[in-house]
C-alpha cells in the first residue's frame, strides 16, 4: 500500500531582489539600464534561486523524519547557494571543489556552514566525478545537487524574470536582458522566464569571458564543445561544457552570444564599483562590461536612449578589494581595460547579423 505524505511548509531560500535604474550605466551605454540585483541574495549570488529551488523540491518530497545530506560540486557560488539553502532548511551540505579553487572561497564555504569542503581534481568536472563516485557512494542519505543542469534549477532562475516582469509593469517590456553564462543554468532560466511572461521575443545577450567561453565556441562549431581547461580569471564561469538545454536555447534568433576578455570583465568590475558602489566578481563584470566603451550599441544596433536593458547582476563571492586592486594593476593601465587585444572584437558584425 502506497503511503502519501501531506505537503510540508518549506520556506523559499531566496528573496525578491530590487530592480533599479542606473543613471550612470544608462549614460555610459546610451539607453535605459536597469539592474536586477541578484548580488543581494542570501548566498551572494543568483544561485540562491536555482540551487535553493532544487533543495526545496527534495525537502518537500522527503519522507518526514528521514535524514538528507546535500552534496554539490562547485567552483564556489553554487556551493555557497547549496550551503545557504540547506542550512536555511535545517540540513547538512558537503561541497566538493577542484584544487584550483581559491582559499578565499574555501574559507567562505566553511564560514557559511558547510559540513565539509572537499578538494578533488583539477577542475569542476573532476570534482563532480569524485562527488558521484566517492562521496555519494558512501552516503545512503546523500542527494546530488548539480550546479546548473537541472529543470528545477532553471525553474528557480526563471523567477528572476517573473519578478522583473512585475517590477516593470508601469515601464513596459524590456527590450533586452543581459546575463552571464557559465554552465547555462542562469541563461536557461532567463529564457524560460521570458517565454512565460512575454508574448514577443526579447533580445538576450549571453556573456562569457575568453577562456571560459564554452557556449560561444559551441555555437560557432554547431555542436557542443568541451573546453580543455578554464583559463579565464572568471572562475565561476568555469564549466568546461554548457548544458545541452542552454546550447539549444542559445540557437534562438533573439540570442546573441558575446565574449569579452579578462581585462574587460575585470575593469567592468572596477567601473561598476565606481558607478554603483557594489563589489562583484569578473563573472558578473562580463555582463556589466557591455555598458562601457560602446559595446552595447555594437551588440544591439538600433537601440536608443529610450530602449530598456535589464542586466542580471549575478553577484559572486570570490572577490575582495585586494584582488580587485590586483586586477586594476594588471589591466587598468593598458587597452585591455577597455578591450582585450587578444580578442579582435567582442562579436564580429557578421556574427551579430547572423544572430539577429
Amino acid at each position: 500500500m502506497a503511503i502519501s505524505y501531506e505537503p510540508k511548509e518549506v520556506p523559499k531560500t531566496w528573496i525578491k531582489t530590487p530592480l533599479v535604474e542606473s543613471f550612470a550605466l544608462s549614460k555610459a551605454a546610451g539607453c535605459r539600464v536597469f539592474l536586477k540585483l541578484e548580488n543581494l541574495q542570501p548566498s551572494g549570488s543568483f544561485k540562491s534561486r536555482g540551487i535553493g529551488n532544487l533543495i526545496r523540491h527534495y525537502v518537500l518530497a522527503n519522507e518526514p523524519g528521514k535524514p538528507l545530506h546535500f552534496y554539490c560540486s562547485s567552483s564556489g557560488n553554487a556551493g555557497l547557494g547549496c550551503v545557504s539553502a540547506a542550512r536555511r532548511l535545517g540540513y547538512p551540505a558537503t561541497i566538493v571543489v577542484g584544487h584550483n579553487t581559491k582559499p578565499l572561497m574555501i574559507a567562505k564555504l566553511k564560514a557559511a556552514g558547510a559540513t565539509r569542503v572537499v578538494q578533488a581534481g583539477a577542475s569542476w568536472t573532476e570534482a563532480d566525478k569524485h562527488l558521484r563516485e566517492v562521496e555519494l557512494a558512501n552516503d545512503p542519505n546523500g542527494i546530488h545537487i548539480p550546479p546548473f543542469d537541472h529543470p528545477k534549477i532553471w525553474d528557480g532562475a526563471a523567477t528572476i524574470i517573473d519578478e522583473t516582469a512585475d517590477q516593470m509593469q508601469e515601464l513596459g517590456d524590456p527590450d533586452a536582458i543581459v546575463c552571464s553564462v557559465g554552465g547555462g543554468g542562469l541563461f536557461a532560466g532567463v529564457m524560460q522566464g521570458l517565454d512565460a511572461n512575454y508574448d514577443r521575443e526579447i533580445k538576450v545577450l549571453a556573456m562569457e569571458t575568453k577562456g571560459a567561453d564554452a557556449l560561444n565556441l559551441s555555437l560557432k562549431a554547431g555542436e557542443l564543445v568541451t573546453l580543455p581547461a578554464i583559463t579565464s580569471i572568471a572562475a565561476s564561469l568555469g564549466a568546461l561544457r554548457v548544458s545541452a538545454t542552454a546550447f539549444k536555447l542559445a540557437q534562438r534568433p533573439n540570442v546573441i552570444s558575446a565574449v569579452v576578455g579578462d581585462g574587460e570583465a575585470a575593469m567592468g568590475c572596477w567601473r561598476f564599483l565606481d558607478d554603483e558602489r557594489m563589489l562583484v566578481e569578473p563573472s558578473c563584470g562580463a555582463a556589466v562590461a557591455v555598458c562601457y566603451d560602446g559595446k552595447l550599441k555594437k551588440l544591439l544596433p538600433g537601440f536608443n536612449a529610450n530602449s530598456k536593458v535589464v542586466i542580471v547582476v549575478c553577484g559572486g563571492s570570490s572577490i575582495t578589494m585586494e584582488l580587485l586592486a590586483e586586477y586594476k594593476q594588471t589591466y587598468g593601465g593598458t587597452d585591455q581595460g577597455t578591450r582585450d587585444p587578444a580578442i579582435p572584437s567582442s562579436i564580429t558584425e557578421a556574427e551579430a547579423d547572423a544572430k539577429r
